[in-house]
């Protein structure tokens, strides 16, 4: 008996969300940019640079810390590699129109200052074809880093 009472309950608002035209999708969307279609768009951010001194000698195993300041998107650490150089790739992520990404690097061997910066992004829709709004692009982040020594 309570079965049959909740399934028809069920029934009875489902007609009404359909009736009244509901949708998954809304104002929402189009207000930050997305696009509006069922299901997840996605972009690739590409994130690089070199970490170096004031003499711009590659700092190696700088501990290189990537995130979004967007929750569910991009929290990743890196290391530079013998030359200074990191790089980090992350596919599907949810494009926002005005999207940017924080990036902290530290000296693990604890010579040189930590810096920061925190970097628009853009993405380039060049590769995307012509009415594929689930693809929104990728965005490319090339952020070098000088350190300066530490104080004694």
């Amino acid at each position: 008996m309570k079965a049959k009472l909740l399934t028809r309950i069920n029934a009875l608002i489902a007609t009404l969300v359909s009736l009244l035209g509901f949708t998954s999708c809304g104002n929402f969307f189009v207000k930050y940019g997305a696009p509006v279609e069922y299901g997840t768009p996605f972009a690739r951010w590409d994130v690089n640079g070199k970490v170096s001194d004031e003499e711009n000698n590659p700092i190696e195993h700088a501990q290189v810390i990537v995130r979004s300041p967007k929750p569910g998107q991009i929290r990743d650490t890196l290391y530079s590699d013998e030359e200074g150089l990191y790089r980090g790739s992350y596919p599907g992520v949810f494009p926002y129109s005005k999207d940017s990404i924080d990036i902290v690097v530290r000296d693990t061997a604890g010579v040189y200052a930590s810096d920061s910066v925190r970097v628009a992004v853009e993405y380039d829709k060049s590769e995307v074809a012509d009415g594929d709004s689930w693809n929104a692009g990728t965005a490319y982040i090339q952020q070098d880093f000088q350190l300066k020594k530490v104080n004694d």
